[in-house]
């Protein structure tokens, strides 16, 4: 008696379910072989190994009668899926090594064994992140003092990642030079805009008249002045102990709880990150009650604004983009959805940067919403 279709279905679906577990077992196999190869310092990529297999592959399906072609494009997949697995994750900070940026970045991935990689400038960080070098970018988009970051304000609009999870460190401010230099000596100091910003009143009553420097990264900072006759920098403990300086005052800074944010960008979600928020982009017509209207669609929900910044709309003077953090899950939650399917309709423009959670930094207290 002739099989039936529902049955010969049941068939493949079995097929279906052998092949699976056997990819399976490959890329388990592949996740030790890259394993062993790390403890022995060897690259995990072996592609002179990953032809021999695509050619090995090709012949076998021409003896069995398969598509050649097809064969090929299903065995790179499984050795794409396979790849991923062996390889470590890699994240990109604003460098150099010592700043606070690699600090929150070995915070969020360093138990998820993560490669860390310096990069000279916050876009740098996103194009990297962008062109799939990297996995994920972690920029600083908000200090608790000194606001938004600009320049990660700006690119973010124009980004096509999205946000996966934030996280929040305690800035400490150290000046910092070279061994044996004097309060008294100092010419020059050399920061981040933000850093210099968040320790005015030591500069102003400590250093009064001392000339003011700014640098991409505090760690940049804290290089440059070593190399320097004269010079200090206002940076971290790690970059003073990574280059050689000697901090000369700890705590600068004009608050002693002084947090920043950082983003952590990608194009999948960090697993173990806790808690709920939304983060948009959007811009509005030029016309009195504009904003008010915009966000009565969220105040009407009873949805949490925990941050509203804006932004100037390059090449058209005085009109802005608004960047707003609210709390819950646009995807999940009905309130969230409705409130920012309304606010498409009011909106010349708006993005959604995605849903994402917070990795708590067990060393610091957290200061909540900013």
């Amino acid at each position: 008696m002739a099989e039936s279709i529902d049955e010969l279905r049941e068939r493949i679906d079995a097929v279906d379910r052998d092949l699976l577990e056997l990819i399976s077992r490959r890329v388990e196999l592949a996740k030790r072989i890259g394993e062993l190869k790390r403890a022995l310092a060897l690259p995990v990529a072996d592609y002179k190994r990953e032809l021999e297999v695509l050619e090995r592959g090709k012949r076998f399906a021409e003896q069995l009668g398969l598509d050649v072609e097809l064969m090929e494009i299903a065995l790179n997949a499984i050795i794409g899926v396979c790849r991923k697995a062996q390889r470590t994750i890699r994240v990109a900070f604003l460098g150099p090594r010592g700043s606070f940026s690699e600090e929150a970045a070995v915070k969020a991935f360093l138990s998820k064994g993560a490669e860390f990689h310096p990069m000279p400038t916050i876009r740098d960080i996103f194009r990297a992140t962008e062109c799939g070098d990297m996995e994920y970018g972690l920029v600083p988009v908000e200090n608790s003092l000194e606001g938004g970051v600009g320049e990660t304000l700006d690119m973010l609009v124009e980004t096509p990642l999205r946000i996966c999870g934030e996280i929040k460190i305690r800035v400490s401010m150290n000046l910092i030079a070279r061994p044996g230099l004097k309060l008294q000596d100092i010419k020059v100091v050399l920061s981040h805009p933000h850093a210099l910003g968040q320790c005015r009143e030591f500069l102003s009553k400590v250093l009064g008249g001392v000339e003011v420097r700014t640098c991409s990264s505090t760690a940049d900072a804290v290089r440059r002045a070593l190399e320097s006759e004269g010079a200090a920098a206002i940076g971290s403990r790690i970059a003073a102990a990574l280059y050689g300086g000697e901090v000369l005052a700890s705590e600068i800074q004009d608050v002693r709880d002084n947090f920043t944010r950082f983003l952590i960008l990608g194009r999948e979600s960090i697993e173990d990150a806790v808690g709920c928020k939304t983060s948009i982009i959007f811009r509005l017509p030029h016309v009195p009650g504009s904003l008010y209207d915009a966000l009565s669609v969220f105040a009407s929900r009873r949805i949490n604004l925990t941050r509203i910044e804006s932004r100037p709309v390059k090449g058209k003077p005085w009109e802005y983009l608004f960047h707003v953090d609210f709390e819950g899950d646009y995807e999940r939650d009905e309130r969230c959805g409705g409130a920012l399917e309304e606010l498409g309709k009011k909106a010349l423009f708006l993005k959604v940067l995605g849903c994402y959670g917070e990795i708590v930094d067990s060393s610091s207290k957290s200061p909540g919403n900013e």
